[in-house]
C-alpha cells in the first residue's frame, strides 16, 4: 500500500500560501484545500487559516467593488442630470 508523502510545511512556505490568499483570494482555496486534507497537524492548521484568510479576502474584495461601482455610478448620474441640465 502506497503512503501519502508528508506535505512539508516551512515558515517560507506558510507565508506564501498566507500571501496567495490575502492577495489573490479564490486562488487561496487550492494550497489551503491541499493542506486541509493532509494528514501532518500543522498542515492541516496552515490549510485552515488559508481557506479563512480567503474568505475574509473575498468579502473584502467584493465590498469595495460594490463601494467603487456605487461610485462611479454616483459619479456618472451626477454628470448626466448637469448635461440634461444644460439641455443637451
Amino acid at each position: 500500500m502506497l503512503k501519502e508523502p508528508q506535505l512539508p510545511i516551512s515558515l517560507e512556505k506558510q507565508i506564501k500560501v498566507y500571501a496567495i490568499s490575502i492577495l489573490l483570494p479564490p486562488l487561496g482555496l487550492w494550497p489551503g484545500i491541499k493542506y486541509l486534507t493532509g494528514k501532518n497537524e500543522k498542515a492541516k492548521t496552515v490549510g485552515i487559516v488559508a481557506i479563512i484568510l480567503t474568505i475574509i479576502s473575498i468579502i473584502i474584495t467584493v465590498w469595495l467593488t460594490i463601494g467603487f461601482v456605487s461610485q462611479l455610478n454616483n459619479g456618472l448620474n451626477g454628470q448626466l442630470q448637469q448635461y440634461q441640465d444644460l439641455g443637451i
